[in-house]
Order: C-alpha cells, then sequence, then structure tokens
C-alpha cells in the first residue's frame, strides 16, 4: 500500500502532448532539474501557438475528469475531448490523442518518480479513454490508481492548481470576485492540512450515525445528531452550488468573449456579424410593415374618398340640401309650435291687461294677432329657401347628416399630391428592401462565413444555456442557505435542551465533546498560520512595490478570511483601489506567503506575468520574487510581454526555455528548444 501522508514537494520533469488542440503529432517538454538558482521553465509563444493548451495538458494528465469537477468519466467530459482532439489528425484517420507527464514527488522523505499516460481514442462517434500510472517504473494496480487519486484529491485537489496558477490577464477580476475569499481559505486550508480536522469531524459524525450507536442515543441526541449530517450535507450543497455559480459565470465570459472572436472574424471576412443582420431584418421588417400601412392608406382612399372625389359637385349639394332641410325643419317645429301654444297663449295673458283697437277704435285683438303671426313667420323663414317648391329629399337624423359634412371636408381638403408621394415612398421603400435583402444574401454565400455563423449560432445558444443555468442554480442557492439557516436555528434549541437534560460522559457527549477540541484546535491553528502568511506577505508586498513601505497591516480574518490593509497612516485600503499591477504584486505575494508559510513547492505556472507592469515593478519581480517563490516556475509569455531586455535580466534564473511557433503550411506547433532571443542546448 502506498502511504501519502505528507507530500511537501512536487516537481515536472516531462511533458509530452500527441494530437491535442493546436498540437499535432508527437511534441514533448523536457523540463529537468533545478540547477542552482534557475529554477524558471520560460516558454515563449505568441497569442494562438499553444501556452494555453500546454496549462490544460498538465491538468487533464494530473486529474482527468476532475480536471472539469466530475469523479468519472461521463459524456460531457468524452464531448470536451473529443472537441480537443487535433481537427487535421482526426481529418488523416489518427484515432490516437493523447498527453504524458513524467514529475515527481517527495512521499515521506523520499523521492518517487511518476508517470502517467492518459490517452484517448477515437472510435467513430465517441472517445475511450485509457489510462496508465506507474511508480518507479511500476505500473500501479487499478486500487493503486484510486489511492493516488484519493490523495490528489486530498493534498493537490484541482483547486489548489487553479488558485497556484497566475494569469495576468484575470488576476483583477479573480481577485474582486466574490468567491476570492472563499477561495483563499480552501486553498489555505488544504495548504497547511487544516481541512483535516473537518474530516475528522465528519468521521465522528458518520461514527454516531452508526445503528448501534445511533439507537442508544437519547431521542433529542438523535434529533441533534441528524441536525448535524443534514448541516454538513447542507453545507456540501452550498459549496457545490456557489462552485458551480461562480463555474458557469466563468464560462459565460469565455463564451462571451469567443461570440466577440467569431463576429470580428466574421466582419474581418467581409461577413456580416449577427447582431448587425438581425438588424438589418429588423429594418427590413419596419419597412415592409410601413409599406403594408401605406398600401392599406391608398386602398382605404381609393375605395371611401375616390368616388365622392369624382362626384364632388352631387356631395357640394347634398350638403347643401340638408343643410336647407335642416332650417326648414326647425322653421316648421318653431312655426307649429308659437302657432299652436305659444301665441294664443300670450295674446289671452295680453287680453287681461290690455285693449287692442284698429283705427277707428274698434276691438281688435284676433286682427292683431293674426297680423302679428304673419310678420313673425315671414321674418323667420330661411333665407335663399323657395319654401313654394321646396321638398325634402334625405330626411337624415342628426349622426348621418354630420358624416356627410365630414365627408365632404374630406374631399374639400383632399390633396392629390399625397397620393404621389404615397406612391413615391412605396417605391422606394421597395427598393431599399431589395438593398438590404442582397447585403444579407451576399454575407453568406461564402463557405467559411457560413462556417463561423453556425458557430456563432452554437456560442450564443450556449451563452443561453449557461444563463439559464446561473439562474436555476442560483435560486437552488437561496433555497438551500434558507433551509441552512432553519437547520442552525433548530440545531440551537435542540442543543438547548440537551444541555438542560445533563446527560454527559455517554458517547454523544464524548462525540461532541471531541468535536468541540477539534473546532478549538482548528481555530487556534488557523490563527498560529495565518500570522505567518500575513507576516511573510507584509514582507514580500512591500518590498516588491514601487511606492516602498505601503503597508503597515495586513490581517485575513480567520473565520471569514475577509483581508484588512492599513497603510502607514493607518487608513484602510480596500482591494478594488488598487491599480491593476498592485493588484498583481497582491496577488502574486499572497501565493508566495501561502506557499512559504506551508513549506509547500508545487509548479508555479504564471501566465502574462509583465502584462499589466510598469518597468520598476518588473525588475522587483525578476530580483526579489521569481528566485524564490518555488522550486518550479513555468512562465508562459510573448515576445512582447518578456522582451530581450528582461529575458536578459532573467536569464540567471532560467532552468529551461522553449519558444512555441505554429507553421500554417504543415499545421503542426514547432517547439524550439530556446526562446525568441538567444539559443541555448537542452
Amino acid at each position: 500500500m502506498i502511504n501519502y501522508n505528507k507530500v511537501t514537494t512536487m516537481q515536472i520533469n516531462q511533458l509530452t502532448i500527441t494530437n491535442f488542440g493546436i498540437y499535432y503529432g508527437r511534441n514533448e517538454f523536457v523540463f529537468g532539474n533545478k540547477k542552482e538558482r534557475a529554477n524558471i521553465i520560460l516558454i515563449g509563444g505568441e497569442n494562438g501557438t499553444g501556452k494555453t493548451t500546454f496549462l490544460s495538458a498538465i491538468k487533464l494528465a494530473l486529474y482527468g475528469p476532475l480536471f472539469l469537477g466530475y469523479k468519472s468519466v461521463n459524456a460531457k467530459y468524452i464531448d470536451f475531448i473529443k472537441d480537443k482532439i487535433n481537427i487535421y489528425s482526426r481529418a488523416e484517420g489518427n484515432k490516437m490523442a493523447g498527453v504524458e507527464m513524467d514529475f515527481t514527488l517527495y512521499n515521506n522523505g523520499e523521492l518517487e518518480n511518476y508517470y502517467i499516460i492518459r490517452q484517448w481514442e477515437l472510435t467513430k462517434e465517441t472517445v475511450k479513454e485509457h489510462l496508465q500510472i506507474s511508480r518507479n517504473g511500476i505500473s500501479l494496480t487499478d486500487n493503486q490508481i484510486e489511492e493516488f487519486y484519493h490523495f490528489l484529491r486530498r493534498n493537490l485537489p484541482p483547486s489548489l492548481f487553479d488558485f497556484l496558477f497566475f494569469d495576468g490577464e484575470r488576476v483583477q477580476q479573480y481577485v474582486l470576485d466574490s468567491q476570492f475569499e472563499q477561495n483563499v481559505k480552501e486553498a489555505f486550508m488544504t495548504l497547511f492540512n487544516l481541512d483535516l480536522f473537518d474530516t475528522l469531524k465528519e468521521d465522528l459524525l458518520k461514527y454516531l450515525k452508526q445503528d448501534n450507536i445511533f439507537t442508544s442515543l437519547t431521542q433529542e441526541q438523535k434529533e441533534y445528531t441528524q441536525i448535524e449530517y443534514d448541516l454538513r450535507n447542507q453545507e456540501n450543497v452550498i459549496r457545490n452550488l456557489e462552485k458551480r455559480i461562480a463555474e458557469l459565470k466563468e464560462q459565460a465570459k469565455d463564451v462571451q468573449v469567443k461570440i466577440q472572436e467569431l463576429e470580428r472574424e466574421f466582419s474581418n471576412k467581409g461577413g456580416m456579424i449577427a447582431r448587425e443582420r438581425e438588424t438589418l431584418n429588423e429594418q427590413v421588417f419596419l419597412m415592409e410593415q410601413e409599406k403594408k400601412q401605406i398600401t392599406e392608406k391608398i386602398k382605404e382612399t381609393a375605395a371611401e374618398l375616390l368616388p365622392f372625389l369624382i362626384t364632388q359637385k352631387l356631395l357640394q349639394q347634398t350638403v347643401t340640401q340638408i343643410d336647407a332641410e335642416e332650417r326648414v325643419e326647425r322653421y316648421n317645429t318653431l312655426k307649429e309650435e308659437l302657432n299652436n301654444e305659444t301665441l294664443p297663449l300670450l295674446f289671452k295673458e295680453l287680453s287681461c291687461h290690455f285693449r287692442i283697437t284698429d283705427l277707428d277704435g274698434k276691438e281688435a285683438t284676433s286682427s292683431f294677432a293674426e297680423a302679428m303671426k304673419e310678420k313673425l313667420f315671414q321674418s323667420m323663414k330661411p333665407v335663399g329657401v323657395n319654401f313654394d317648391r321646396f321638398q325634402f329629399i334625405h330626411r337624415m337624423n342628426s349622426e348621418q347628416k354630420q358624416a356627410i359634412r365630414d365627408l365632404f371636408k374630406q374631399v374639400r381638403h383632399f390633396d392629390g399630391k399625397l397620393v404621389d408621394e404615397w406612391f413615391a415612398r412605396i417605391q422606394h421603400l421597395t427598393d431599399e428592401i431589395y438593398t438590404v435583402k442582397k447585403r444579407i444574401e451576399h454575407s453568406l454565400t461564402d463557405e467559411s462565413l457560413k462556417d463561423i455563423v453556425n458557430k456563432l449560432n452554437e456560442h450564443t445558444r450556449l451563452h443561453e444555456q449557461i444563463k439559464y443555468e446561473i439562474e436555476a442554480n442560483t435560486a437552488k442557492l437561496f433555497e438551500a442557505q434558507k433551509f441552512y439557516q432553519e437547520l442552525m436555528t433548530k440545531k440551537e434549541k435542540v442543543q438547548k435542551r440537551i444541555r438542560q437534560a445533563r446527560k454527559d460522559e455517554n458517547i454523544f457527549e464524548l462525540c461532541q465533546k471531541l468535536s468541540r477540541v477539534l473546532s478549538r484546535y482548528q481555530e487556534e491553528q488557523v490563527k498560529k498560520y495565518l500570522g505567518t502568511v500575513e507576516r511573510y506577505f507584509l514582507q514580500m508586498f512591500n518590498s516588491l512595490m514601487r511606492k516602498g513601505q505601503f503597508l503597515n497591516s495586513f490581517r485575513i480574518d480567520p473565520q471569514t478570511f475577509e483581508i484588512t490593509m492599513l497603510n502607514y497612516s493607518n487608513k484602510p485600503i480596500f482591494k478594488h483601489s488598487l491599480s491593476a499591477g498592485e493588484t498583481q504584486l497582491f496577488f502574486l505575494s499572497l501565493l508566495w506567503a501561502l506557499l512559504k508559510a506551508s513549506k509547500r513547492q508545487v509548479p508555479f505556472v504564471l501566465d502574462t506575468l509583465f502584462g499589466r507592469l510598469d518597468r520598476t515593478h518588473k525588475e522587483n519581480l525578476i530580483q526579489k520574487y521569481l528566485p524564490v517563490v518555488a522550486n518550479q516556475v513555468i512562465i508562459l509569455s510573448t515576445d512582447t510581454e518578456v522582451d530581450e531586455y528582461y529575458y536578459n535580466r532573467m536569464k540567471p534564473y532560467i532552468q529551461r526555455e522553449f519558444s512555441l511557433h505554429y507553421d500554417r503550411n504543415s499545421n503542426r506547433v514547432h517547439i524550439e528548444n530556446h526562446y525568441f532571443f538567444q539559443k541555448v542546448g537542452i
């Protein structure tokens, strides 16, 4: 049985990449052993020449499916591998791809050499993985491989590997992420073996859950044990959900970047990006809608107004007749009212007070009334109406009369030029629609453009899927946190009842006491080691900063791992107030402090190390940081980032150097055993 009790040093000796990603054929990186001060493996390459694939190959060789968070080979892992198999080897029918890694571990002070071969065989539409691991030249059995992976998960989990991988392009985003403190805590607990106490407490809980022990507990103790068990499970659920959400957000950003790259490529090739195409399709839709609306207006005008435009004179006569009918009708109504009721009553009342006589003094009330009515009715007659010949024709109600008047008004004000403008607008829209449709059509005539569009659609679909998954997991996380708080409240109540019962000196109480002792010991150890980390961090960070003694105090909360920084005026400095370059130095100092305090030596990978740093900070890193940060430092760089000047400054610490060149004619990555500026032997 292999004893993996304590391993503090790991070193990669050789990495071989075959038909994986951009690497076509068999490609070897031989690192060798550290020589005196030389601890740097410098790998140079322009963008897109395989630096990122190099890192993925290391992680895949070590972790396999665990690289993606899966405990065993599954469909998603197979799909990932299938997508990574080199397209040119696949086209030639070469069905094998893989990664191999030679590395050493110090196991209880003994140097052990390991060789991992992880190969993938493509058969039709699926991929089969083959795995071999040997220790000191002897192949491990399945059980020994399982033990080895248990050790890896325990001592160097992928999350720790990721934490120790420095990406200058993303470090600021990583440090400011809400998960950063949790990531620091997990890395700290693993590096200092303090997560072992969580494992012990979990074992105690499992012990209490055994049937023979569990049945001997009181009802309240059983309830308390079950709550503890549920809380543990719930903590795992919350942790996994938080991790999954963080991974998904990272994936979403990557996919978004890929979409933008595809859109740029599409645009550069003369194509039209999806959003632009969508905009043009929207324009076509709107123009067709406007064209349809104008056509409807013309039809409406032709159907409703045109006949009356032609017979405008007749319509005017109709309106005149309607007006006359209305006035005559009003006159007749008034005359009838006066003649039958109002005037007779009026004269009757006046005759009581006045006496009306003619010129001869004779009673003339009746004749006066008749004459009065005749004069009055004559004066009320509508002007311009010949009552002798007048005839009612239409006898319309008020709504009908208003409709005729409105129609006449429209006819009178109708401008024929408007119809010409409508037809001109339709012609213009027709030409515009034709032009835009041709642009869309031409953008897809090239086969390569169609391929990009397919990829764009696929990535857009993937982005939407990730967003949906983030929302779903966020909702689950909310419910899980809510349930966790309910369990905590319940636990406190049960705990109080158990204490009141004063039933100690039994298995349950012993386990509880032991668990409390472990917790207190763990807390003390966390404080002790955090103090060392804080001291180392302060030392390194202040030495790297151009501003000299930049920080006076650096503290990490032992519970939350929240970081507090004070300057020399004892004023707080917040992470988000640091510049991009200062954030890089902050994170690099923290990594170094964690590794130095834990006395672990593991490969340290730095990508885009100098991307955001000025000259002074670069010099400080080369002189004060790189020589001491780890026994093996792998730096991935472009020729502009580590240029000839910085290469010469770094030269005394370089153990091996490579440069990657992608040959478009042979579709291969050529690995040369020298950096861009100087050739050296292996």
